[in-house]
């Protein structure tokens, strides 16, 4: 091979080499570029992940409490039952009188009656011959005038309502046996369309010695205010 041919062969492979060269490292510059270094041991990290947004706030909490995402919302309003705007609740209590006077008796399941102890029947007689008080004991008839001032219809029992009490405090309920000259209304049974009234006796049995000295009309039921007759 001539000179000038070695000198060629020469220059060829030294541009070859240096390509070869130049072209290694663009490609260990890609290579560090693409893949970031890290600690061995270290776990990768692979970027930060992207943001969803921060959760809306359904309102400013005061004095440092912590807000609440699903509180349901309130509008200030109680659920608790309200009385309505001029109204009152029934007297509740105990009216008095004497024998003969008209007492006021009422209820918060809206009676409202007029009460009259007409008579008080002491002793009473059985109204045949089956009626008879036990031994030692007398029957006492308590007469009534009930009248329904309500604008609804009264129905109850007398003898459930009615009550007498001794001179020792005891008080005696409605003994049932009819006694004469005085009915007891329907069997007790009262029904009363408003503004109607109705008269007749509840019947006692009171132990002999002892005395009445009250009468009292009220209902067993719900509360209210009460009647009661001083007749001693």
């Amino acid at each position: 091979m001539s000179h000038v041919a070695r000198t060629r062969s020469k220059k060829t492979a030294g541009v070859l080499g240096a390509a070869t060269g130049l072209t290694a490292a663009v490609l260990l510059i890609a290579s560090c570029s693409a893949s970031p270094s890290h600690k061995p041991g270290a776990p990768a990290t692979h970027g930060t992940p992207a943001s969803h947004g921060t959760p809306a706030s359904h309102g400013t909490p005061g004095n440092g409490a912590p807000a609440t995402n699903g509180a349901p919302a309130t509008n200030g309003t109680s659920t608790a039952a309200t009385q309505a705007p001029g109204t009152s609740a029934p007297p509740t209590g105990t009216s008095t009188g004497q024998l003969g006077s008209t007492l006021p008796v009422s209820d918060t399941s809206g009676t409202q009656l007029d009460v009259t102890l007409k008579k008080l029947i002491n002793p009473a007689s059985g109204a045949n011959q089956y009626s008879n008080p036990a031994k030692g004991s007398h029957f006492v008839g308590v007469k009534l005038a009930i009248r329904n001032t309500a604008a609804s219809t009264y129905q109850n029992n007398a003898n459930n309502e009615t009550t007498i009490t001794l001179a020792n405090g005891k008080k005696l309920h409605a003994d049932y046996n009819p006694i004469a000259g005085c009915g007891n209304f329907d069997n007790g049974q009262l029904k009363l369309k408003s503004g109607a009234s109705s008269t007749g006796c509840v019947t006692f049995q009171v132990p002999k010695g002892q005395k009445v000295i009250k009468v009292g009309y009220r209902n067993t039921v719900f509360p209210g205010q009460n009647a009661e007759w001083n007749v001693s």
